[in-house]
């Protein structure tokens, strides 16, 4: 788990989906070599395993999860709220996870206005 001084010298965080594709990949690379906190996910852990070679450090959490899979999304999300305490951005081609994501940021903005 990230501690609080690590997570304070990133960037933000970033959801990288269809990592495991060589535009995904090469965009989540970018971002760790940029200083942000990177998740990324594809639907199987043999994608993840093609790609972690490249990349490592305690900034990146791999997750595999079927985007078409609605429990699956929560539970990505949940992992890398807890993993790194919030989400800035959801980059990639899958737009269940980015739209599940905006759905929990207008959630909380509304439960903070009440």
């Amino acid at each position: 788990m990230m501690n609080t001084d690590e997570a304070g010298t990133a960037r933000g965080v970033v959801v990288v989906t269809a990592a495991g594709s060589e535009q995904g990949s090469r965009t989540a690379q970018e971002l760790l070599d940029s200083g942000w906190c990177v998740a990324v996910t594809a639907r199987t852990v043999a994608e993840l395993a093609r790609i972690m070679p490249g990349m490592s450090g305690h900034r990146l959490l791999a997750v595999a999860a079927d985007p078409g899979d609605p429990r699956q999304v929560e539970q990505l999300l949940d992992r890398v709220l807890a993993r790194f305490g919030g989400i800035d951005s959801v980059l990639g081609a899958e737009s269940s996870v980015a739209s599940a994501w905006r759905r929990r940021t207008s959630g909380e903005g509304e439960a903070a206005a009440a």
